[in-house]
């Protein structure tokens, strides 16, 4: 991994698999846009399934940063839009299966809506690539 958590005196350290902030001292940013629960032929992954479309939205950050030449691992931070609170929970128990520790700085903004109505999750991402611990 190319970033470290940073923590900081009196910040509270969430149980949240998330880390307040982290810190990249070299290496190439990946940006991701916000990626939505859509297989490849754009059609919506499991309407409904808030668990199923976060796994989705995970594993295309994942393919988007592998083709970069990295890994999950490199992933520093996320920002997690949800339509409906109530969900947080099951998406921050995908990310803590899918994403290694320390996790990335998170954001989580429960939004109004997202681009289409099926949709219940989407996250954007930054990886730093090729950097050192």
């Amino acid at each position: 991994m190319p970033y470290s958590a940073v923590k900081a005196a009196g910040v509270f350290d969430t149980p949240a698999p998330m880390s307040q902030s982290t810190l990249t001292p070299v290496g190439r940013m990946l940006h991701i846009s916000g990626q939505t629960p859509q297989a490849e032929d754009g059609t919506t992954v499991a309407p409904g399934d808030i668990t199923a479309q976060t796994e989705k939205v995970l594993g295309n950050i994942k393919a988007l940063v592998e083709a970069a030449g990295g890994t999950l691992a490199d992933v520093c931070r996320i920002v997690v839009y949800i339509t409906d609170r109530s969900d947080l929970p099951a998406v921050m128990e995908v990310r803590k299966r899918v994403l290694p520790a320390p996790y990335p700085a998170t954001t989580a903004i429960v939004a109004g809506g997202l681009g289409n109505r099926e949709w219940l999750v989407e996250i954007e991402a930054t990886a730093v690539l090729g950097g050192e611990r």
